[in-house]
C-alpha cells in the first residue's frame, strides 16, 4: 500500500501540521486564508482518500516563543551521539529527533547549535540514502546563514521539502514513518520537560494533552507501515504511551479550545483533560521511549 505525504515542514519555524493520505485516494489541493499554511498537491489513482494529522515539532516550539517557557539545551540529544546509531531503524528515527531539536534551537534563535545541528542532519542524510538533497547550492545557503545572507527558516523548510519530495518518490513510506515518529517524540519530550509546573490552566498543559489526536493519526501512519519490520517494533515502543492518551477524557467545556500551535480545534466546545497525575506518567512514560531511541540517559 502506497503512502502519500503532504507535509507542512518538520523544520520551519511556523505553525505547520502533515497530512498523510493512504492512496487508493486522490488528493485535492488544499488551500487555507492563514498565512502560515503550506500546501502541498500529490495524485493518486482514485478519489477516496483518508487523511491523517501528524504533528510537527515546530508548531510546538513555536507555541513556547511566548516567554514562559526558556530555552534549555540539556533537553537536546547531543550530536556526539550520532555515532551510536548503526541500524537503518536509529538513523531513520534520530534524523527526526535531530530535525525536532534543530526546530528547537531555531525557535529560539540559537544560531551556532542551529548550524551545527543542521550539519548533524546533513551527515545523517548520508546513512539513510537521502544526501543528494544537499545539493551544493544548499551548501552554500547554509554557509552563508551566519552572514544574514540566507534565511536558517527559509532553508530547512527548503531541505524538508525536497527530502519528503525524495522519500515520496522513491516509494519510502517506511522511513518516512520512522521520521516524522522520532520527530514528534522528541518535541514531545522536550516541551514536556520544560514544563515544571503543573496548572489545568496551563496552555502548554492543554497543547500536550491535545496531541492525543496527533498520537492517534501518527500510530496510524504507522500502521500503514507495519509490515516492515522497524515500523512494528517503533509501534510496540510507543504503546506506554498510548497507555497513558488511552486515558484522557474528552470533557465539555463553555470555552472554544484551539491549539495554536497547528490551528486545530478540539471537538468544537469540548477539551481533552489531562490531570496532574495523568501528566507525570506521560511525560515519565515519554522520557522513556525517546531515551530508547536516542539511547541515552537523561
Amino acid at each position: 500500500m502506497n503512502i502519500k505525504l503532504l507535509l507542512f515542514s518538520i523544520l520551519i519555524i511556523t505553525y505547520s501540521v502533515v497530512f498523510v493520505s493512504c492512496t487508493d485516494g486522490t488528493t485535492e489541493n488544499n488551500t487555507n486564508n492563514k498565512e502560515d499554511t503550506i500546501t502541498e498537491n500529490l495524485n493518486t489513482e482514485n478519489e477516496n482518500s483518508s487523511f491523517f494529522l501528524v504533528p510537527s515539532p515546530e508548531g510546538m516550539f513555536a507555541f513556547t516563543q511566548s516567554g514562559k517557557l526558556k530555552f534549555s539545551g540539556s533537553f537536546l540529544n547531543s550530536t556526539e551521539n550520532v555515532d551510536k546509531y548503526i541500524d537503518t531503524k536509529s538513523k531513520e528515527l534520530n534524523f527526526g529527533v535531530y530535525s525536532a531539536d534543530l526546530a528547537y534551537v531555531a525557535s529560539y534563535n540559537k544560531y551556532q547549535e542551529s548550524i551545527k545541528y543542521l550539519n548533524t542532519v546533513k551527515n545523517l542524510s548520508n546513512e539513510i540514502g537521502i544526501s543528494s538533497v544537499f545539493n551544493k547550492s544548499l551548501i552554500k545557503r547554509i554557509d552563508n546563514i551566519m552572514n544574514n545572507k540566507d534565511s536558517l527558516i527559509k532553508i530547512t523548510s527548503d531541505t524538508y521539502f525536497d527530502i519528503v519530495r525524495y522519500l515520496e518518490k522513491n516509494e519510502r513510506n517506511k522511513s518516512l514513518a520512522l521520521i516524522v515518529a522520532g520527530g514528534w517524540v522528541e518535541s514531545l519530550f522536550i516541551v514536556t520537560n520544560l514544563v515544571t509546573e503543573y496548572s489545568d490552566k496551563d496552555e502548554t498543559i492543554q497543547l500536550i494533552a491535545d496531541q492525543k489526536v496527533v498520537f492517534q493519526n501518527l500510530m496510524a501512519l504507522l500502521d500503514q507501515n507495519k509490515e516492515a519490520e522497524s515500523v512494528k517494533t517503533t509501534i510496540e515502543q510507543l504503546k506506554p504511551i498510548q497507555n497513558i492518551f488511552d486515558k484522557l477524557e474528552t470533557v465539555k467545556t463553555d470555552e472554544k479550545v484551539k491549539n495554536t500551535s497547528d490551528k486545530i480545534v478540539v471537538g468544537g466546545n469540548t477539551k481533552i483533560k489531562i490531570s496532574e497525575e495523568q501528566f507525570k506518567s506521560l511525560k515519565q512514560a515519554i522520557n522513556k521511549v525517546r531515551n530508547s531511541i536516542t539511547n541515552n540517559n537523561v
